[in-house]
């Protein structure tokens, strides 16, 4: 008897993650509830509206019936969570959607806005790669503890994604870096 309340006791503090609670209106307890919910997230079999994030269309000949069908990821590859402070945070998700012409990867950069005591999605901005090679990072380029961004008071963090594209021959990479501004994601451009 003991044993079995000492488990619900700690049962019970462990915030319990639903996938399908993962959904652009949600409100998470934490960042990591809501790494944790993004981790554990099927876009293929979910009716979120967050689904077409991780959705490409197939790509083939044109006289192929699957061209040109949207194609869901099975599940999320990886959720990182590559910056926060008290106010916003900053999450990348990646799947891979299984598309047969080439391979496809799609990668979303969430900015999650703290308000009250919980933390929702206050933007996006989605990544997709197609071909042989295709694959999507982000990372922390300037930030708490890496530097400050020119022109701030203060430090932002700047997020730098990549997007690697095709393969056999011809293969490029293309990269955008990601500031807060206004409660939004804001494309940095060389000025």
């Amino acid at each position: 008897m003991r044993i079995a309340f000492l488990a619900l006791a700690v049962g019970a503090s462990i915030p319990h993650v639903d996938a399908a609670d993962f959904a652009r209106s949600s409100a998470f307890e934490s960042v990591d509830a809501f790494v944790a919910a993004a981790t554990s997230f099927q876009p293929a079999t979910s009716k979120s509206d967050l689904s077409p994030l991780f959705t490409v269309r197939e790509l083939g000949q044109r006289e192929d019936p699957k061209t040109g069908k949207p194609i869901a990821a099975t599940s999320i590859q990886s959720a990182v969570a590559l910056w926060a402070d008290d106010s916003y945070a900053v999450v990348f998700v990646t799947a891979a959607p299984p598309t047969e012409a080439t391979g496809s990867a799609v990668g979303v950069l969430f900015l999650l806005k703290r308000t009250n005591d919980s933390w929702r999605i206050a933007d996006h901005q989605r990544f997709v790669a197609t071909g042989k090679e295709a694959e999507v990072s982000a990372k922390l380029t300037a930030g708490t503890g890496s530097g400050y961004h020119l022109g701030s008071e203060g430090m932002e963090p700047v997020v730098t994604v990549k997007e690697s594209q095709g393969g056999r021959g011809y293969a490029y990479q293309i990269s955008a870096s990601y500031t807060l501004k206004a409660s939004k994601l804001k494309r940095l451009n060389l000025e």
